[in-house]
C-alpha cells in the first residue's frame, strides 16, 4: 500500500469552527454538576467532592485533548500514525513518575490506604484484554473520542455503552473461571516484588516509554504516515475552554489529574468497575441475585454493591467524568445525534459487549488496567496492553478479510 505524505504543511488552517453551544443542556448539565456535588458532600464531606470535580476536570481534558485511549491502537494499525503513542508515552511517563512517590511515602489526602492498580496475571488478563481490543476495534464508542466523532459517532456510542454495559455484568457473571478456576499467578509489583524498588522500575519504564517514543519518530520519518485529521477548534483565550489541546498538554493534565485521583481516594482512577456495578445494581433491582458471583465475593466490592452509589468512590468519579464531557460537548454544540446504519449499530452494539466483558474479566480496561496499572508498575498492565493491541490487529484483519474497511 502507497503511503499517504503528511497532510497540508499547517493542518490548523483548515480545522474546523466549533458550533453555537447548547444553551439549555449546558444548564442541564450544570444543574446535575451541583445536585451531585450536594450529594457527595454529603456522602463523604469533602473526599467525595473533590474527587467528583476531579472527575469534571479529567472529562473536560479528554474532550479538549481529544486523547483517545481506543484510538491509538487503531491509528497504529489502521493508518500507522504514531502521534497519540508518544502522547501516551508521555502520560505514561509523567503517571509513573507522579505515582513512585506516592507509593513510597503513602501520600493521601484522607488517611486512605493506598493501593496502586495492581492485579493478578490470570487467563482473564490475557483473554479479557484481548477480547476488549478486538470489541474495540469493532465499535469503540466508549473511548473519549466517540465523544466528538461525526457521521453518527454519538448515536453509536449509546449502543456501544449498552453493550459494554451489558458485556460488564456478564464478565462479572464469568469472572470465577477466568480468573478463580484456572491456573493463574499472584500480582506482581514491578517495584516491590522484583528487587528493583520503586526508582528502579521508574527508571526502566521510563526506558521503555524512551524508547518507544524514538522508534515511532524514526517509523514516521520512514513510512511518512498521513497525520491526525484536524480537530474543531476556536481562537485565543476561547481554545482553552472551546477549542482542542495539543496532545502533550492532555497528556500531561490527565497524569496530573489522575495522581490526584489517587492521592484523594487512595487509589488510582478506574472505569470498568463503575460499569459493573452499575449493571449489577440494576439486575438487583430487577430482582435477580448476584451476590454470590465471584466477582462479588471480595468484600470491597461487595460493600460498594450493597451500599447506594453515591457512597462508592469510583461511581462518583466516574458520575464527574461523564458530566465534564458533557458539559465540553455542550460548550462545542456537539451533543447532536443522526441515523446510523442497522450494520453499524449492530457493530456498536456487538463491539461494546465485548468491550465490557473483556474489561470486567481483565481488571479494568484503557483507564484500570492500561493508564493507572502501568503508572502503578503493575506486571498485569503490560501483559493487557500487548494482547489488547493484539486484539485491535486481529479485529482488523478480520474487517479488512471480509472487505469492512478500504485499507
Amino acid at each position: 500500500m502507497t503511503q499517504k505524505k503528511a497532510g497540508p504543511s499547517n493542518p490548523k488552517s483548515s480545522a474546523p469552527t466549533l458550533k453555537d453551544p447548547q444553551n439549555m443542556l449546558f444548564i442541564s448539565g450544570i444543574l446535575a454538576v451541583l445536585i451531585i456535588t450536594y450529594f457527595a458532600f454529603q456522602a463523604s464531606g469533602f473526599e467525595f467532592m473533590l474527587l467528583f470535580w476531579t472527575g469534571v476536570l479529567i472529562g473536560f481534558a479528554l474532550f479538549h485533548a481529544h486523547f483517545g485511549f481506543a484510538a491509538v491502537y487503531r491509528q497504529i494499525v489502521e493508518t500507522g500514525n504514531t502521534e497519540m503513542l508518544r502522547a501516551h508515552m508521555l502520560m505514561l511517563g509523567i503517571a509513573a513518575t507522579l505515582f513512585a512517590p506516592i507509593l513510597m511515602f503513602d501520600i493521601n489526602a484522607f488517611s486512605n490506604t493506598t493501593e496502586g492498580a495492581l492485579s493478578p496475571i490470570t487467563f482473564g488478563v490475557v483473554i479479557g484484554a484481548f477480547l476488549f481490543g478486538f470489541g474495540m476495534e469493532m465499535g469503540s464508542g466508549i473511548a473519549p473520542a466517540s465523544f466528538y466523532e461525526e457521521k453518527g459517532g454519538r448515536t453509536a456510542m449509546i449502543f456501544t455503552l449498552f453493550g459494554f454495559l451489558t458485556g460488564a455484568v456478564i464478565g462479572a457473571y464469568h469472572f470465577g473461571f477466568w480468573n478463580e478456576a484456572l491456573p493463574s499467578a499472584p500480582e506482581i509489583s514491578l517495584a516491590e516484588d522484583t528487587g528493583l524498588g520503586h526508582l528502579g522500575a521508574w527508571g526502566m519504564q521510563s526506558a521503555i516509554f524512551a524508547l518507544v517514543i524514538i522508534l515511532s519518530y524514526a517509523y514516521k520519518k520512514r513510512k511518512r504516515p498521513p497525520l491526525l485529521p484536524a480537530s474543531p477548534t476556536a481562537v485565543g483565550w476561547r481554545k482553552i475552554i472551546f477549542g482542542s489541546w495539543p496532545l502533550w498538554v492532555g497528556a500531561l493534565v490527565l497524569a496530573v489529574l489522575n495522581a490526584a485521583v489517587f492521592i484523594i481516594q487512595g487509589e488510582p482512577w478506574k472505569l470498568t468497575a463503575a460499569f459493573t456495578l452499575w449493571g449489577s445494581k440494576l439486575l438487583m433491582n430487577l430482582g435477580i441475585d448476584v451476590t454470590q458471583w465471584e466477582y462479588w465475593i471480595a468484600e470491597e466490592r461487595i460493600r460498594a454493591l450493597l451500599a447506594p452509589a453515591m457512597m462508592d468512590s469510583v461511581s462518583v468519579l466516574n458520575f464527574g467524568v461523564i458530566l465534564g464531557a458533557f458539559l465540553s460537548l455542550t460548550l462545542s454544540g456537539m451533543v447532536r445525534f443522526s441515523k446510523i446504519p442497522p450494520r453499524f449499530a449492530l457493530l456498536a452494539l456487538a463491539g461494546g459487549l465485548l468491550m465490557g466483558y473483556g474489561a470486567t474479566i481483565s481488571f479494568g480496561a484503557n483507564i484500570g488496567a492500561y493508564f493507572s496499572g502501568i503508572a502503578s508498575f503493575s506486571l498485569h498492565a503490560w501483559i493487557w496492553a500487548v494482547m489488547a493491541i493484539m486484539g485491535v490487529y486481529a479485529a482488523y484483519m478480520v474487517a479488512k478479510k471480509l472487505k469492512l474497511v478500504s485499507k
